[in-house]
């Protein structure tokens, strides 16, 4: 059997490789110098198993051991993976070691796998062992479909995990041939904080409640090791306690035992709405303060506790992986310096910090699927309007980051390359901090490039793009509420904070003929289904592909966090989110927000004032965002896609809202047919269950 080799083992990180092609099949007699004589439960997996990345001849397998006694030490672990839950036709067996300097926390990169086979594997300490299962990815040239689930932000205090339950469930009555065979991570599989104000359940009323485990333990999170009074993790002790506790869920850890997943980021992971290594929010008097160690402490947790394949991935033919493993170094926290030409802080502490972990790479499965994953919060230059002009203009901007004038993050974010090289020195009346700036960017120039190279050079059908947060445009437009002053931007911490790099990398699919474009998405808290322009300033934008968004597993709604920050503005704004119909018969939380971005402000609210539908959808304006086709801004769920020569099937699932242990069920399904070749020809949505406004 195979043995363990010293030279593929990194003591820091608790990887090993292990490979089936040596060994073929055999029987499980196992190494002589493995096993143990302990008695059952000296060792326990708390967080159980779960693999990841999986390619045609490989995938990487995860585990965290533990021994029940206060005892220290390394843990000796026996790797089994077979063809058969029995495992009577064993290819791998092999004896790996788990340490503190990984927090017990073991990776197991296993090669020379056979494409498009399911594979069972288990991890044994002693008497003690637990099992899961996953799945080699098909040969490139395979013309077989391709099914995926894809889902994101997934807040521990905001609401059970329903969401994965369900997936289980519904995969469990799916037919053998169309069963997920993985499950793509949009990001936020952690939050950084606890018992903060957003972060708190609530119920359909928006009020906050308190959310019971299936043990009968309420749901929050434990207080941080660095400081038990701090509501941010601060150190990597914190973010291995936020992995531990979120792993402690059994719906959560049922699905990585049950599917490989393949994950990226988005900013929870290290701070919500950062950039680079700078947390926002935090401590405003030193925003230019980096929290370098924070960002490094951020990607050691992250690679300790999710199973990756980065250094040595395999990527489109003829562009170079840049993805890598973590990798220890030295970072102290450091005042940030000028960005360079690409808007990056050269600042060396950023640099190492940043640079320890490269994640961006790609996955082909099939003739079909080239899936390329990007990650847009390492490398994004700061957001295009100033903390320092939002936060102290509250007549202007309602929030820092989201409803923000379209046209003036348009201009800063343009920069230096604003109006042809000429920026304004001013925007709506305010100084135009950004004139002198690079244009913003959400990849930077290396994974721009890389990014762009993956595209145009992957000869698969479809090329979806795991992209962390939205990339269409989503419009609240002032007609109607004049008081707003200007169209704004729905989220300017998603793709519509970088319009200029979005106008670029989308106008390069069309002048490239890049066809078969489908992003996938998540972070906003809402299911949304649209056509991607290549300019949405044009007069006559081109479509050049779909997005499809997922909404998040537990975190509180997009809906909900608008109602909450409009209560305070009085009802012409508050009302075009969420206003009472229930004196016509309607809901006393009527999804307004939802019709403010399919049919257009002036709808949303003449539908608040009369309380009628039919009387607001008179006053439609179908330009309003005419490249969105479904929006659910009051929901948690998940996305669930087929790919095949021909087209894709997507559907957006909204489950009943998971604050109760024992929730089941859908609320609602909306399913997506994509045409090859024909972006604008996407139908849909046919609805199952319960349909939102307006489409009532």
């Amino acid at each position: 059997m195979a043995r363990f080799n010293r030279r593929d083992f990194l003591k820091t990180t608790g990887t090993f490789i292990a490979s089936a092609a040596l060994l073929g099949k055999t029987s499980a007699c196992g190494d002589d110098d493995g096993g143990g004589t302990e008695p059952a439960g000296t060792y326990t997996f708390p967080q159980g198993v779960a693999s990841g990345d999986p390619r045609t001849t490989s995938v990487v397998l995860w585990t965290r051991v533990v021994r029940t006694a206060a005892a220290t030490g390394p843990i000796d672990l026996r790797v089994e993976v077979a063809t058969d839950a029995g495992f009577a036709s064993v290819v791998v067996n092999m004896m790996v070691q788990a340490t503190e300097a990984s927090d017990n926390t073991v990776r197991v990169l296993v090669t020379g796998l056979s494409a498009a086979t399911a594979y069972h594997y288990r991890f044994t300490a002693g008497s003690d062992s637990i099992a899961g299962r996953t799945r080699s990815a098909p040969a490139r040239d395979a013309d077989v479909p391709v099914h995926l689930a894809w889902v994101s932000c997934q807040d521990y205090e905001a609401g059970t995990y329903l969401a994965y339950r369900q997936l289980l469930a519904d995969d469990d009555a799916r037919p053998e041939a169309e069963k997920i065979q993985f499950v793509v991570h949009m990001g936020d599989f952690i939050y950084e904080t606890r018992g903060q104000e957003f972060s708190r359940a609530l119920d359909e009323n928006f009020q906050p409640i308190t959310v019971m485990n299936p043990d009968g333990s309420q749901r929050v999170m434990p207080p941080y090791p660095s400081n038990a009074g701090a509501t941010s993790a601060q150190t990597l002790a914190d973010y291995r306690h936020i992995y531990r506790t979120y792993l402690s869920d059994p719906d959560l850890r049922a699905a990585r035992a049950r599917w490989p997943f393949i994950h990226t980021w988005d900013d929870h992971e290290f701070s919500n709405d950062c950039w680079q290594s700078q947390a926002n929010y935090e401590e405003q008097a030193t925003l230019d303060e980096g929290r370098q160690t924070r960002k490094y402490a951020g990607n050691q947790a992250w690679f300790e506790y999710v199973p990756s394949q980065l250094t040595g991935a395999e990527g489109v033919t003829g562009v170079p992986n840049q993805a890598k493993d973590f990798t220890p170094t030295t970072v102290v926290d450091a005042m940030f310096t000028a960005p360079n030409a690409d808007n990056f802080t050269p600042e060396p502490n950023n640099v190492a910090a940043v640079g320890s972990l490269t994640l961006y790479r790609s996955h082909r499965f099939g003739r079909h699927v080239e899936l390329v994953v990007t990650d847009d919060r390492s490398y994004r230059s700061d957001h295009a309007i100033p903390e320092d002009l939002s936060s102290t203009q509250p007549g202007v901007f309602f929030d820092p980051r989201n409803a923000l004038p379209l046209q003036m993050v348009n201009i800063f974010d343009a920069g230096k390359t604003a109006n042809g090289g000429n920026p304004p020195a001013e925007v709506g009346g305010f100084p135009n901090s950004r004139r002198e700036s690079p244009a913003g960017t959400m990849l930077g120039k290396p994974q721009r490039e890389w990014f762009k190279e993956s595209m145009k050079r992957s000869d698969a059908t479809w090329k979806l793009w795991a992209s962390p947060v939205p990339i269409m445009r989503m419009r609240i437009q002032k007609e109607g509420l004049e008081l707003l002053g200007t169209d704004r931007v729905m989220s300017g911490d998603a793709w519509d904070g970088w319009p200029t790099e979005r106008n670029e990398l989308l106008t390069y699919f069309r002048t490239e003929n890049i066809k078969n474009v489908v992003a996938i998405a998540g972070d906003l808290h809402a299911h949304y289904a649209g056509v991607l322009m290549d300019n949405y300033d044009a007069a006559s934008p081109s479509p050049v592909g779909v997005e499809l968004v997922a909404a998040g597993v537990s975190s509180n709604s997009e809906l909900s966090f608008f109602e909450s920050a409009t209560r305070g503005l009085g009802e012409p704004v508050h009302q075009i989110i969420v206003f009472d119909a229930s004196s016509t018969g309607g809901s006393p939380q009527t999804e307004n927000l939802n019709v403010a971005l399919l049919k257009g402000t002036r709808a949303a609210v003449t539908f608040a004032q009369s309380k009628n539908l039919t009387t607001a959808l008179a006053v439609a304006d179908p330009n309003a965002n005419a490249h969105i086709k479904y929006c659910d801004t009051n929901a948690q769920g998940y996305g669930i896609m087929s790919v095949t020569a021909t087209g894709v099937t997507a559907t957006l699932v909204t489950i009943n809202r998971p604050i109760s242990p024992t929730a089941t069920g859908i609320k609602r399904t909306a399913k997506f047919t994509i045409p090859k070749d024909n972006p604008a020809g996407m139908t849909g949505p046919e609805f199952t269950g319960t349909k939102p406004v307006p489409f009532t």
